[in-house]
């Protein structure tokens, strides 16, 4: 805290800030000899008390009493004078002062006073904590529903807009950021000291799971152009070397509205079910969504008939019409570069699902060629390649995806109490990462990291309701050793902490 001493007579103030540290208060002494220089020093610097005599030159304690009541009202102040100057402080005391003290002082009713006002001034401060930081909580709580499209409540809605700081036309792009582990977990302050690094102070930081998050970026100069996806690219280039971790990333367009802000997730969402396997790669929705494609009517039709023939499972259909859609699409003069590698990769894809002995990686690989290949005949050779070892393999035994998927809710039930990544799923199945991944999201929606994450918040809450363990205990029962985080993370599932939890109950 600051302290500022103001008086006209020298001796005076230095006897005061000789009390001040004879008894070691926690105060940093500034002095003023008039209230007009005391002035000066309150506007160039945050004081928290002010100890200011009454009759001075220039500008006496009462007006200076006024002046600070009224511009900084925060700032306790305390009066003293000699008895036969009491009217002047009755002025002052008017000015709301805190306290007053009669020269001589007396040292038992300094150290009353000067212990009075540091702690009322503790206590406000912490009163403003706790209003600041529920109100940081609360606007958090509001971001999660937003990005994870929960339920907003009507009273809620109006303050979606501002929380989003999308009002008075202010802009905003979205990263949605997912690894392949439980990066946050290990490795938040590196993501965070290479986000600033590359995308400055102007970025909010969401994290939604512990393998997942959203940036929300409010910096004009990557608003247009491709600025944001090479700063993006360096992030994930540096977390790579760091951390050996891989993310997909998918960057959305400008929103200026809440309502821009919904479509863009929309997109993501739907971005988000339609990839599959990770390896660093970046997706920007401005290109998924391209408006200025050329659209191939005749290509769109051969590519659904194609779709249709592998839902039926019928080798020889698939063949003919396979056959068919490369007549098409070879004789094409012109379409968009983007709107081929998706009609494809759709393909390639949907074969994949129907014939499980094929292997992801090398499938990953077959799509990774897809969208590098330079030109369509590239691209043909590719896709040719790909449904050539896929047909070999479609009479294969459908493996039972919904099968495994049970196994593996069961691990995660049984297991919960361990740190669940997905590398340790997959070896308790005995299957690749990227696989599990895959049908995971496929069978059920959702990511297995959210899923074991879910249940891992159900059963503490569980835990915390039946009241027999510490809040230590439960989050280590749930594999979190870090309590902070397993805190954090709970109250943005469920609103409150597990000690307000408990408190309500």
């Amino acid at each position: 805290m600051k302290i500022l001493l103001v008086d006209d007579e020298r001796e005076e103030r230095e006897g005061i800030s000789w009390l001040i540290e004879k008894y070691k208060y926690p105060l940093e002494i500034m002095q003023a000899a008039n209230g007009k220089e005391a002035l000066k020093c309150i506007k160039h610097n945050k004081i928290d008390i002010l100890f200011t005599d009454v009759k001075m030159p220039i500008m006496n304690g009462g007006d200076l009493a006024k002046k600070v009541h009224e511009t900084r009202p925060e700032i306790k102040i305390v009066i003293f004078s000699a008895y036969s100057e009491f009217s002047y402080a009755k002025q002052a005391l008017e000015a709301n002062a805190v306290s007053y003290l009669l020269k001589p002082i007396e040292i038992e009713e300094f150290q009353k006073v000067m212990i009075s006002v540091m702690q009322s001034i503790h206590e406000e401060s912490e009163k403003d904590q706790r209003i600041q930081t529920a109100e940081i909580q609360n606007r958090r709580n509001l971001l999660y529903k937003v990005f994870s499209s929960a339920r907003i409540e009507p009273e809620e809605e109006e303050r979606v807009a501002q929380v989003l700081e999308l009002e008075q036309g202010k802009k905003c792009r979205l990263v949605n950021i997912e690894f392949t582990e439980n990066f946050f977990e290990k490795h938040e302050e590196v993501f965070l000291k290479f986000l600033k690094m590359y995308l400055g102070e102007k970025v909010s930081y969401l994290e939604m799971y512990p393998n997942e998050a959203y940036l929300i970026v409010r910096d004009a100069r990557f608003f247009a152009g491709n600025d944001l996806q090479k700063q993006v690219e360096k992030i994930l280039r540096d977390l790579q070397g760091r951390t050996k971790s891989e993310a997909v990333v998918i960057i959305s367009d400008t929103a200026e509205r809440a309502e821009d802000l919904r479509g863009q997730l929309q997109k993501i969402h739907k971005i988000q079910a339609e990839l599959f396997g990770y390896g660093n790669r970046i997706i920007s929705i401005r290109d998924y969504y391209s408006e200025t494609e050329h659209y191939a009517q005749d290509a769109e039709s051969a590519g659904k008939q194609m779709l249709q023939a592998i839902e039926s499972m019928d080798t020889e259909l698939i063949a003919r019409q396979n056959e068919q859609l490369i007549k098409v699409v070879s004789s094409l003069d012109k379409v968009s570069k983007i709107y081929m590698q998706n009609l494809l990769y759709t393909i390639i894809k949907a074969i994949y699902d129907k014939t499980p002995k094929i292997e992801f990686e090398e499938t990953l690989a077959l799509a990774e060629a897809l969208f590098q290949a330079k030109s369509l005949k590239a691209m043909l050779e590719v896709y040719e390649q790909a449904i050539a070892k896929m047909l070999n393999l479609l009479q294969s035994d459908v493996q039972d995806d919904s099968r495994i998927i049970q196994k593996i809710k069961s691990l995660i039930e049984k297991e919960y109490t361990k740190n669940i990544s997905l590398n340790y799923v997959a070896d308790s199945v005995n299957l690749t990462p990227a696989y599990v991944s895959y049908i995971f999201k496929k069978e059920t929606g959702q990511t297995l990291v959210k899923y074991a994450t879910d249940m891992k918040m159900m059963k503490a809450k569980k835990m915390l309701e039946e009241g027999t363990l510490k809040i230590v205990q439960v989050a280590k029962i749930c594999g979190y050793e870090n309590q902070s985080y397993f805190n954090r993370l709970f109250k943005n599932y469920y609103g409150v902490t597990p000690k307000q939890l408990r408190e309500r109950l």
